[in-house]
């Protein structure tokens, strides 16, 4: 098997801590196929990821001064072998106790561990094939918001001890149509030619990205224990993500992002209050999952003048 050839989603952070971290969604080593069993059908985006940071984290990150630095700080001997790292960094798989990471952030790490759903997926005789798969766990290009979800779990950095003792960036300035229509577009199902995703889609990509953002702020602050560095900086980006929400709900006065914005409002910014931040976060997660079920990029054009035009890093050119 291939340890590093996988298809993942979107650039990578150092992020190391001595913690676990919280269950990423869709990890579980035991049901982790690896990439190989992606690559076998999907050949192009596999040779896209190669080129992309996702794909060096596997050789690259314990060798970088940040990473090492980080690493001493908290005490971390081997980051390969540390589940907090492991969890936003790489792909592991194996049986409870004998995981291993065998690829840097992988197909399977935004799409889903694919044992309980792979052979369904594969199973192209059945026009409901994709359909069958997201009911086993398949999580497709399709659902938004759980895709998108993946994606700021690990960006956000969801670890106080991370940031304030080991060092490490607060997060990172993901925006979700620029960061996916750049270095790590990989869009090969219409052919050989690496599509940009249509303007409908764009619109659909900034909205839930949006309030993804604004969620696992939230949840940032609510994880919050002490009024440093991880606080106030998870506390500014909730901050920013409400105000980006705001001008949108101006451009799409819809009900749900009226809602949004409102529940976002409806909690405050502050030490001890978790329960409130987590309730809000809920909430709006509920009403981002069914904005990404129910609306259609066509009825968005609004939100055109906010749309990024320059992409994080160059999309992969098939030869």
């Amino acid at each position: 098997m291939s340890r590093r050839f996988s298809i993942p989603p979107f650039a990578v952070l150092l992020l190391i801590a001595c913690a676990p971290l919280p269950a990423l969604a869709q990890s579980d080593p035991a049901k982790i196929l690896g990439p190989d069993a992606c690559i076998a059908c999907h050949k192009l985006e596999g040779a896209a990821w190669q080129e992309m940071k996702h794909y060096k984290t596997f050789d690259e990150l314990h060798r970088r001064p940040e990473a090492k630095d980080i690493a001493g700080k908290l005490g971390i001997a081997n980051i390969k072998s540390e589940s907090a790292c492991i969890q936003c960094h790489y792909t592991s798989m194996g049986a409870p106790g004998e995981a291993k990471a065998v690829a840097g952030v992988s197909c399977e790490r935004c799409h889903g561990a694919g044992a309980d759903w792979v052979k369904v997926h594969n199973d192209k005789t059945k026009p409901t094939h994709i359909a069958d798969a997201e009911k086993l766990g398949f999580i497709s290009p399709g659902n938004l918001y759980k895709l998108a979800s993946n994606c700021y779990q690990c960006h956000t950095i969801p670890n106080e001890k991370l940031v304030n003792t080991g060092g490490h960036q607060a997060g990172s300035p993901i925006e979700l149509v620029a960061w996916t229509q750049g270095e790590v577009r990989h869009h090969f199902l219409s052919g050989k030619t690496n599509a940009e995703a249509t303007p409908e889609r764009k619109r659909m990509l900034y909205l839930i990205g949006r309030i993804v953002d604004l969620e696992y702020s939230l949840r940032g602050v609510a994880e919050a224990t002490e009024k440093a560095t991880y606080a106030t900086t998870m506390a500014r980006r909730a901050q920013a993500a409400k105000t980006e929400l705001k001008k949108i709900a101006d451009l799409v006065p819809k009900d749900e992002v009226k809602a949004i914005v409102a529940a976002g409002d409806g909690a405050q910014l502050k030490l001890n209050n978790k329960e409130q931040l987590l309730a809000a976060a809920q909430t709006i997660s509920e009403l981002g999952q069914k904005i990404s079920d129910t609306y259609q990029g066509a009825d968005l054009a609004a939100l055109d003048p906010l749309l990024p035009t320059a992409f994080q890093g160059t999309p992969f050119v098939a030869p």
